[in-house]
């Protein structure tokens, strides 16, 4: 009965570690072979700026369409402001990506709703590969506008785009709870590779309080 009992472990053991190697053959192959802890985005929301006051503002081309919008030259709101952010199905088979922010930026999200109905909030977000980190966000007064330049979705090489002006959502009415959603002008897998490095950036935040 022992011998038999103990045969039973070892080919259940056995079975456990096949199903543990076959699980993270699939998860290599679904993530590329890469590890989605060490991506990471960003998010940038802009206001759409006066056209005439060139010195606060530049122009952009936002979502495949190319869509030309005059935006401030720096955003209101970023990655360091969020909460929590997710991906939502839709039950059309879209998506959209859904940000809560903290409750400073609630307070700036509810005061540029309020104040700019009308006008567009513009979304921009880098999501280069793992090991490569987004460009640092500029510095109030510094003349690189390069963001600025950025076109929206793919690029002539036909290499994956490793950033993009996603969307510009007319603000409507006031958002007073600090929940921000847009429908980005992405593929799923650009979608929840945007989510995952923004989690992994909230992460990251979050160690650097403890310390």
């Amino acid at each position: 009965m022992k011998r038999r009992h103990l045969s039973f472990n070892i080919y259940f053991a056995l079975v456990c570690l096949a199903l543990a190697t076959g699980g993270c053959a699939l998860f290599r192959k679904a993530t590329n072979g890469v590890d989605p802890k060490k991506e990471q985005s960003t998010i940038r929301l802009y206001l759409e700026g006066q056209r005439a006051d060139r010195t606060t503002a530049g122009t952009v081309m936002v979502t495949s369409n190319r869509f030309l919008y005059t935006v401030e030259t720096d955003p209101f709101l970023d990655e360091s402001d969020l909460a929590k952010a997710s991906i939502v199905d839709d039950p059309d088979g879209s998506f959209y990506i859904q940000l809560q922010f903290n409750d400073h930026a609630t307070l700036l999200l509810d005061m540029y709703t309020s104040s700019n109905k009308g006008k567009h909030i513009i979304v921009f977000s880098q999501f280069p590969k793992p090991g490569k980190h987004p460009k640092p966000k500029k510095k109030k007064g510094d003349s690189d506008d390069s963001d600025l330049v950025e076109t929206a979705r793919g690029e002539p090489s036909g290499k994956p785009r490793e950033s993009g002006w996603l969307a510009a959502v007319l603000i409507r009415e006031r958002i007073s709870n600090g929940l921000f959603r847009f429908t980005p002008d992405a593929s799923r897998a650009e979608g929840l590779r945007i989510v995952r490095g923004l989690r992994n950036v909230m992460g990251k935040d979050k160690k650097n309080e403890k310390l």
